[in-house]
């Protein structure tokens, strides 16, 4: 096992804080990182200055808007092993969403030959012994993912998993522990969070779709991971902290059927299109259902802008016809 290439990937935007800790958790890790590959969607907040005075980079490369810019440091990980760990910086010309992060990261991961990806956005921080808990399980499946809890309060899951036998959904650590076998939960994760993923599955389902820009791209790679036969987990005792999921849900007045939606139009944008794409690819009998629960919770408030939105932004999914989310950002 400890023979295996490993490489941590994290997408950062703008969260240079939230970053460092993430990093420092990942040089902690009792199993020791071969590298971290921190991909920086364009930043404006200071980031590569701070990874240099923070000693992960030794020097500040601005590609400015015309390539991306790739520097590497070998750092000395903080577990009682002394290794070297490479710090991999690759920052982007343009933000390319969280999406197009993850491309950049697998690929690159992938095209460095190492064995498995582990991989997580820039806010959450995974537990010592995270690394070394999933890598027991990798005889298991291809996709194995740490189980994520509020980073506040680390009892309470940061986002419901699914119950394997269809029974609701779990919300607390205790509910998942308990109805684990072996220490695992078969089928369901919370892709992105401390996921790892393995070279044979990369080879097999290719690299996140990175026209998905933001939402929804995590879930499209679960669902082709799941249809490539090679397996997903969730380890129990493998531990991802992660502040509480707050996307805003309403609730249609029958049924118990919800929508996702924060009244800003580009990310209610992509969300809906993406659900479209991904409904069309993975569920095609539910694609009309997916679209009439907005037309069932707007049309009664009148609200035909935010209904115009959605057919756009369903029909674009539906069409694959990428790029338009710029037209809706401010």
């Amino acid at each position: 096992m400890n023979k295996l290439k490993v490489a941590a990937v994290v997408v950062t935007y703008n969260r240079k804080y939230q970053l460092l800790s993430c990093l420092e958790a990942l040089l902690k890790q009792e199993r020791t990182l071969d590298a971290i590959v921190v991909v920086d969607n364009c930043s404006t907040d200071g980031t590569q200055t701070l990874l240099q005075s923070s000693g992960f980079l030794d020097e500040v490369g601005y590609g400015g808007n015309v390539e991306k810019v790739v520097l590497e440091k070998l750092v000395t990980a903080k577990n009682s092993s002394g290794d070297l760990v490479k710090i991999i910086f690759i920052g982007l010309p343009v933000n390319s969403g969280g999406a197009g992060g993850f491309y950049e990261g697998v690929k690159f991961g992938y095209e460095a030959g190492y064995d498995w990806l582990w991989l997580m956005d820039d806010d959450g921080m995974a537990d010592t012994i995270a690394l070394q808990e999933l890598l027991l399980y990798t005889s298991k499946a291809n996709f194995l993912n740490a189980l994520v809890v509020d980073i506040e309060n680390p009892e309470k899951l940061s986002f419901e998993l699914k119950n394997p036998n269809g029974q609701g959904e779990f919300r607390d650590r205790k509910e998942v522990v308990e109805n684990s076998e072996d220490g695992i939960i078969i089928g369901q994760a919370n892709p992105f969070n401390g996921t790892l993923v393995s070279r044979v599955l990369i080879e097999k389902i290719g690299y996140p779709k990175k026209e998905m820009f933001i939402w929804g791209d995590e879930v499209d790679y679960q669902f082709r991971a799941s249809n490539s036969g090679l397996g997903i987990v969730t380890v129990t005792s493998a531990i991802h902290y992660h502040p509480k999921a707050a996307t805003k849900i309403l609730n249609l007045p029958f049924g118990g059927y919800f929508i996702a939606w924060s009244g800003i139009p580009f990310k209610d944008y992509c969300n809906v299109r993406n659900t479209a794409y991904i409904h069309k690819m993975h569920f095609p009998k539910s694609i009309l259902t997916t679209f009439m629960k907005y037309l069932i919770y707007f049309v009664p408030k009148g609200d035909f802008s935010s209904l115009r939105l959605c057919f756009k932004a369903t029909m674009d999914g539906l069409k694959e016809h990428w790029g338009q989310e710029k037209k809706y950002m401010k």
